[in-house]
């Protein structure tokens, strides 16, 4: 009999998984790697997943349960913001001097006690349209 990777076998029959659903076609494979006695490889190979996948999925797992196998969206939780005060300052400063560079305000940013990157400053700078053209810079 051959055994499906998006279902749970057991000696009393199987229970079948949606295919759409990872978290629980990684139980399942958890379980396999973890209690069958069958060799890993085979097991990867059933589940089409890399020895690494499997021992984080089983490292998440153990620190979180159940909620540890579901995907999480990787990068920020939300759009980090600047503080409204800081993006005034940006704005004031290179509108009354519009020699200053973006490290410039990020540096004097930073004295007054936000700590601000450089990047952060040129994006806000950019979303206002008071970037500097290279020629502008130069002069």
């Amino acid at each position: 009999m051959k055994l499906l990777a998006n279902a749970i076998h057991g000696p009393g029959g199987s229970l079948s998984l949606p295919e759409s659903d990872e978290a629980s076609s990684d139980l399942a494979m958890l379980i396999e790697g973890e209690t069958s006695g069958a060799p890993l490889d085979d097991v990867l190979a059933r589940f089409g997943r890399s020895r690494s996948t499997y021992y984080e999925k089983l490292r998440r797992f153990r620190e979180r349960g159940l909620e540890g196998l579901i995907a999480q969206p990787s990068g920020p939780r939300g759009q980090w913001r600047r503080p409204l005060e800081v993006v005034r300052h940006i704005v004031r400063t290179r509108l009354r001097a519009p020699e200053r560079s973006a490290a410039e305000i990020a540096e004097e940013l930073g004295s007054l006690g936000h700590e601000v990157s450089v990047r952060s400053v040129e994006r806000t700078l950019s979303q206002f349209g008071l970037t500097r053209s290279r020629r502008e810079r130069a002069t």
